[in-house]
């Protein structure tokens, strides 16, 4: 007689109903947590495999505990110095920029020492130049649009500044605006100047305060040196991934086997041969260039979740600890927020963006709970930062405190006025995607 397995609806551990979010997901307890910080084939990022992915899964957490452990035994303690990851990184770059010179002699030899043919010297010059395209330096560029210069925004340049003497470090060189649900921080140019980058849809859903420790955050990687750290590990860091792409992307067999079965409807079996072996190695060579780039994040990564925390410690002290869990809060409705300012655009102007935001913000926010949770499960040892809840938790451990800068609402209204043009961009933005539906 047949059986039939049916998904327990209660805990196990306490008797809650479970939470399922979709067939084929694994249930988990939002009141005791029982089997929250299980592998999730369903909701985890997919890293090829999942035996893969499940490691990857399970080492996050490991170093989440680990990062944990240290930064409350002491969190005023500054970024210890070079780590065995980062010197890893750091051999294996100058290894690729060793590389690359002997790429660049090698083409200089063709050129100049050489007494080959032209056609034999262009085609023993292609491997050494596409060494050069994949380990060539990239200083990045300062961004020209966007550009928020003091004069435009005095107040919000005085906020900065408070903040940056705040966190210990020196003011960033440049302060932009753009159109994303994010916030960051670079150096970049030959010049390597400190840029700070606002998305500005994030900053109107922000509540005040949480503003000041997003700029914490983001100025705190800069006081813990996380920029120049990057920076000088960057060609281990971004090899591979250039590999990949050079290789077509993600996906390579599926490519291949398009391309076969486009050559096989042309009917010439030499042709056919020949593009199935160029196709094939190709899609070796991408394998081989995702392998190696899994294998750099996963010596990456944990210095990127200690920075990722270190950053928070340092946006607590400035900040406030209210403040930085109102602005994670935020960041796990914040595609939410903006699905229902989509809806509102056509009703409202730049200037009401603000205040819609915050309507969205506390109707949604019965569903901050289980959207904390399930960050744990769509977060595994490459994702760029920790998750929200794991964040949080830090900060949460911690005693609460009330931050360094302060910042009175007469204040905030100047520096809204400052930045009422780019409120106008970005309802211009939510109003220009609604014309492609």
């Amino acid at each position: 007689m047949p059986t039939k397995t049916t998904t327990p609806s209660k805990c196990p551990a306490c008797a809650h109903d479970l939470v399922l979010l979709e067939a084929g997901a694994l249930s988990w307890c939002s009141a005791c947590r029982w089997n929250l910080d299980v592998y999730d084939p369903a909701l985890a990022p997919w890293r090829g495999t999942r035996m893969i992915g499940r490691w990857g899964f399970r080492r996050g957490l490991e170093v989440d505990r680990a990062a944990h452990e240290q930064l409350l035994a002491d969190p005023e303690a500054r970024p210890a110095g070079t780590s065995s990851g980062e010197v890893w990184l750091l051999a294996a770059s100058v290894v690729l920029a060793l590389l690359g010179l002997a790429a660049a002699g090698y083409l200089v030899w063709l050129v100049v020492a050489s007494d080959l043919p032209p056609g034999v010297r262009l085609a023993m010059a292609i491997p050494a130049v596409l060494i050069l395209l994949l380990v060539k330096p990239s200083f990045g560029r300062v961004p020209k649009y966007g550009v928020i210069t003091e004069r435009e925004a005095p107040q919000l340049h005085r906020l900065v500044r408070e903040v940056a003497d705040a966190a210990g470090t020196p003011v960033p060189d440049v302060i932009c605006a753009d159109l994303s649900l994010n916030a960051g921080v670079a150096r970049l140019g030959w010049r390597q100047r400190s840029v700070l980058v606002i998305g500005i849809p994030l900053w109107v859903m922000l509540p005040r305060p949480a503003r000041a420790s997003l700029l914490a955050h983001e100025l705190g990687h800069l006081a813990n040196g996380d920029p120049l750290r990057v920076r000088r590990t960057l060609l281990a860091r971004t090899f591979g991934a250039r590999a990949v792409a050079a290789t077509g992307g993600r996906n390579p067999w599926r490519r291949a086997i398009r391309a076969a079965d486009s050559l096989a409807e042309q009917g010439r079996g030499t042709v056919v041969l020949l593009g199935m072996i160029v196709h094939g190695i190709v899609a070796l060579a991408n394998v081989a260039a995702a392998t190696a780039q899994l294998l750099v994040d996963s010596v990456a990564m944990p210095d990127s979740r200690h920075a990722e925390y270190r950053a928070d410690l340092v946006a607590r002290r400035v900040a406030g600890s209210a403040p930085f869990l109102r602005s994670s809060e935020t960041v796990l409705l914040a595609g939410r927020i903006w699905q229902d300012l989509w809806h509102l655009a056509p009703r409202i102007d730049g200037e009401q963006l603000e205040a819609m935001a915050a309507e969205a913000r506390q109707r949604l926010a019965a569903h901050l709970p289980l959207a904390r949770q399930l960050s744990r499960r769509t977060t595994d040892l490459w994702s760029t930062h920790p998750s929200e809840d794991q964040r949080m938790a830090l900060i949460e451990a911690l005693p609460g405190v009330d931050g360094a800068v302060c910042v009175d609402d007469i204040r905030w209204a100047e520096i809204d006025t400052e930045l009422a043009p780019w409120r106008r961009t970005a309802h211009n933005a939510l109003l220009g995607t609604r014309d492609r539906f």
